[in-house]
């Protein structure tokens, strides 16, 4: 998909406002279901970036940072719909 997309990576990043930045991680594993995608399996690759980009704009210093992905990501504790949706 990131060749499709024209993507170098998974994942985004955008600064939206003055210190303010929208994060979306995406996952790189799909399951065999068709026509469901209830599960977002985010690598490791993925997890160090956001990681370390974590590290390097601290609340501290006044960074608001908003994450996203398109259903909540496998482990994270969330709950979500079970129905498939299309």
């Amino acid at each position: 998909f990131l060749k499709e997309h024209n993507k170098p990576t998974p994942h985004f990043c955008r600064e939206v406002a003055e210190k303010t930045v929208l994060v979306g991680l995406c996952s790189t594993i799909f399951r065999d279901a068709d026509y469901t995608s209830h599960e977002v399996v985010i690598d490791d690759e993925q997890i160090a970036w956001f990681e370390q980009y974590l590290k390097d704009h601290p609340a501290d210093d006044g960074w608001k940072i908003f994450v996203f992905s398109h259903a909540p990501p496998n482990g994270s504790g969330l709950r979500v719909l079970q129905e498939n949706h299309v």
